[in-house]
């Protein structure tokens, strides 16, 4: 396997888990991987679509990095609210209907979350995309190596 970044280190998880032998080659001269967010959504919130194979790549995430963080001691996914301005009660209803197309409904809360910060311009609420979150992408690559 050539890298030892987010792509190669999935790779290897699955040659582990199918009982396959592996050699990484990795001279941790790219840091891509090492800085990359690692934010999950399963949705495109400007056009209120899902990312493309959505289901399928929650249902990795859910499989794959707690067998990681089981077998390096660490913690590596974290649940991280994701929610949307809402600047009209036009966009409040735009999200109402997009949440229940069948292919949003289990990631769009119906529920409209108040706007309790002072700092945060959004009169109208928020929405909330469910099934959001963080993989700690350095502490991945830095325990996998």
């Amino acid at each position: 396997v050539i890298g030892c970044g987010l792509a190669g280190i999935n790779f290897c998880h699955l040659l582990d888990t199918h009982g396959k032998s592996f050699l990484v080659y990795d001279n941790a001269s790219q840091h891509s991987s090492t800085v990359a967010g690692g934010l999950y959504n399963p949705v495109v919130l400007k056009r209120f679509t899902p990312v493309w194979k959505s289901g399928e790549q929650l249902a990795m995430v859910a499989s794959v990095y707690p067998k990681l963080e089981q077998q390096l001691g660490v913690k590596l996914d974290f649940d991280l609210p994701v929610r949307r301005v809402f600047h009209s009660t036009e966009e409040q209803n735009n999200w109402f209907v997009a949440s229940d197309k069948r292919e949003l409904y289990p990631y769009l809360s119906t529920q409209l979350i108040k706007n309790d910060n002072n700092f945060i311009q959004a009169p109208f609420g928020f929405g909330e995309v469910l099934n959001t979150g963080r993989v700690d992408t350095q502490t991945l690559v830095t325990s996998y190596r």
